[in-house]
């Protein structure tokens, strides 16, 4: 169409590199997330959306005090998942940048992985792997606290 004057390297540049892997692992990812929302919008009472309308409550105040507090289980194990899926991605980086260029799209999985088997140093690669455990331990243990905290959904006391 004649926008541009020059073709834009998306995976040879580090910066455009960067907002390439991006744009692909949420592309990947949005239909997991859409699933599993949906799942979650199904199991929600429609009783409770005509008390909040006898209640006079507006289409928003139903969105804020009825379907957001019932899906924010679903919302935390749904980020949970993708945050476990997206640090521990591998093929998506490998296909498209291998790391690259200047190892700006590197994660802990690929570097770990360029370390070990092309780079012949074994024992750092493993390391870099085994780093990987904290990380991914903290983010299921934020979830899983922050799940617990919001036991009055299930009828006990906010603690």
């Amino acid at each position: 169409l004649g926008w541009i004057d020059r073709y834009i390297d998306f995976l040879g540049d580090p910066w455009n590199a960067r907002w390439s892997v991006v744009a692909a692992n949420v592309w990947r990812g949005v239909p997991f997330i859409a699933i599993t929302l949906l799942a979650g919008l199904q199991t929600i009472s429609p009783s409770l959306y005509e008390a909040a309308a006898i209640d006079g409550a507006t289409p928003w105040q139903q969105f804020w005090n009825v379907t957001l507090p019932l899906l924010t289980p679903i919302i935390a194990v749904v980020m949970t998942f993708s945050v476990l899926f997206t640090f521990t991605d591998f093929q998506l980086i490998y296909v498209l940048t291998r790391g690259g260029p200047l190892n700006a799209t590197h994660l802990m999985a690929t570097l770990a992985f360029q370390r070990a088997i092309p780079g012949g140093a074994l024992g750092e690669g493993s390391a870099l792997a085994v780093a990987m455990v904290p990380f991914l331990l903290s983010a299921i243990l934020f979830s899983y606290f922050g799940l617990q905290r919001r036991k009055w959904q299930q009828g006990g006391t906010d603690s």
